[in-house]
């Protein structure tokens, strides 16, 4: 089933005339939970990557005092949906989520050790009406980025890797 965004409230450019001119086409996403796998677009899913090609590092140093690892955010959402289904969690899953909930429990990561990137989005062209084509003739755009948001001059930018 194909989501549409509804019409909107308010024209805005007949409030905003100059605004008719950054006119463009949007895709709107609406993300589900689900397992996907790498043949289709997702957020936060797996990407499709050449196994061959080493996966893309942040080589910025970072102060590593605070974070959750990728892994734990998800065990934690699972864990949650299974308790939550039943009504509440068990002792055994209250004990998981509080230690799934200690920030950095890998204490060995220097603060200049490079840091793999996480896949933040995958899009393929037939699921983005409008998506410019890529060089070559690429059908997939792939979004990921560092979990740490001390990058360029302010400190408080995010670094994303765009393919």
């Amino acid at each position: 089933m194909n989501r549409t965004t509804p019409p909107r409230p308010v024209n805005v450019e007949a409030l905003f005339p100059e605004l008719g001119a950054l006119r463009g086409t949007t895709t709107r996403l609406h993300p589900r939970p689900g397992r996907p796998d790498s043949s289709v677009s997702s957020i936060g899913g797996p990407l499709l990557w050449p196994a061959d090609e080493p996966w893309p590092l942040c080589t910025e140093p970072h102060k590593r005092s605070s974070g959750y690892r990728i892994t734990d955010i998800r065990r934690e959402r699972q864990v949650l949906a299974d308790a939550w289904a039943r009504d509440r969690p068990t002792d055994e899953e209250r004990v998981l989520l509080e230690e799934l909930g200690r920030r950095h429990r890998e204490r060995e990561i220097a603060d200049t050790d490079p840091i793999p990137l996480i896949g933040l989005a995958q899009l393929y062209r037939r699921d983005v009406p409008g998506l410019p084509p890529g060089p070559d003739g690429c059908d997939l755009l792939q979004v990921l980025w560092c979990p740490f948001e001390a990058h360029g001059p302010s400190r408080y930018g995010l670094a994303l890797h765009v393919r």
